[in-house]
C-alpha cells in the first residue's frame, strides 16, 4: 500500500499528476506546508514541497538525500514546515516533470531513482540552521 501524507488521504494517479502538475505555491503553505509518499513496509519517504519560481524540493527521508543540480549559484530559500522555517538550497530544487519522474519511479519500484545524483542535504554548502 502507498500512503500520501497531504492534505488527502491515499490519493489516486489523477490527484497525483494533479499536484505536481496543476498545483500553485499557494497549495504548498496550506496545512504543514510539505507532503510525502511512503510505501508500507519500506523504510524510507519521499518528502516534497513547491516553491515559485524555484519547483519541487524533493529530499529522501531518513538519511536527508535531495537531487543535486551542479554548476548553478547557490541560494538559501525558506519554505515553512509545520510553520517553521526550513531552510534549503535553491540547488536541489528539480521541475515538475523532474519531480513527477522521481515520484512515479518510487512508487511504481519501490526504490529511489539512479537517474537523479542524491547528496546529503548538510553536504551542500548554503545557509542552513544545523
Amino acid at each position: 500500500m502507498i500512503v500520501y501524507n497531504g492534505p488527502v488521504e491515499n490519493p489516486g494517479e489523477e490527484f497525483i499528476k494533479n499536484i505536481f502538475f496543476e498545483k500553485e505555491a499557494d497549495y504548498w503553505k496550506q496545512g504543514s506546508g510539505d507532503s510525502c509518499f511512503e510505501v508500507e513496509g519500506e523504510d524510507e519517504w519521499l518528502i516534497f514541497f513547491y516553491d515559485e519560481p524555484y519547483g519541487f524540493f524533493i529530499m529522501r527521508h531518513p538519511d536527508y538525500l535531495v537531487p543535486l543540480k551542479k554548476d548553478i549559484e547557490i541560494e538559501t530559500i525558506e519554505h515553512l514546515v509545520g510553520g517553521e522555517p526550513m531552510k534549503v538550497p535553491s540547488c536541489s530544487y528539480v521541475s515538475r516533470e523532474e519531480a513527477y519522474r522521481i515520484v512515479q519511479h518510487f512508487l511504481s519500484t519501490k526504490t529511489m531513482p539512479d537517474f537523479v545524483e542524491w547528496v546529503d542535504l548538510y553536504d551542500i554548502d548554503f545557509e542552513h540552521d544545523f
